[in-house]
């Protein structure tokens, strides 16, 4: 049976369902491009900053958080900028503060995923039941045998949007599962390599 051909079968659940297919699968796609920590916290970058800031050229930490695009560099460079005080504490907390607002970019789209994984079965049971609601009204109507056409209709509206629900659902229940540890191990290293650089800031009281 061709693709379009099942989607036609289960009506308007099942094209729905095929929507948030999309969304998920876009979803999951873009994750896998942005969720990599070579990508996010390069240990080049870490190095190199490490350097700049134990010599006290801030400057030159500064210019490389400009050159350099990843997670890490954003946080450090707005850390820098709203450091106020030089101190040991305020570089921590505007660290920090840098952290947790940028994180919410890395998140985008994770409760959209985690969305689809729930509403997708659902949708599945809905069409079930509108499947059923058609068997019945065939049978009611007296056309049981009068009417094989509409048997089957509403025999596969009912089963293909129960299989299609958790076909989108139980891949994006994974990947949403997985996403979730990676931006958790994201959160540690960026905690790890915000110690690291404070402890090694020349310069902060």
């Amino acid at each position: 049976m061709a693709g379009f051909e099942i989607l036609q079968k289960s009506g308007v659940v099942g094209y729905l369902i095929f929507f948030l297919s999309v969304v998920a699968l876009a979803i999951v796609i873009e994750k896998f491009i942005t969720l990599r920590m070579k990508r996010l916290i390069p240990k080049e970058d870490l190095k190199l900053l490490l350097d700049f800031l134990r010599q006290g050229n801030l400057g030159d930490a500064v210019e490389l958080c400009k050159r350099r695009k990843s997670f890490l560099s954003i946080v450090v460079l707005d850390a820098i900028r709203n450091l106020g005080e030089p101190t040991r504490e305020n570089f921590l907390h505007a660290f920090e503060v840098s952290a947790r607002r940028h994180f919410t970019d890395l998140e985008r789209g994770m409760p959209l995923l985690a969305t689809t994984a729930a509403v997708s079965p659902l949708l599945g049971l809905l069409g079930t039941v509108m499947g059923m609601i058609k068997i019945f009204g065939v049978l009611t109507g007296g056309g049981a045998i009068g009417s094989p056409q509409q048997l089957s209709a509403g025999v596969a509206e009912a089963l293909l949007t129960t299989i299609l629900g958790l076909i989108v659902a139980i891949p994006a229940v994974v990947m949403y599962n997985i996403f979730n540890k990676k931006l958790d191990k994201i959160a540690v290293e960026i905690e790890a390599a915000g110690v690291l650089l404070t402890n090694n800031f020349k310069g902060l009281k």
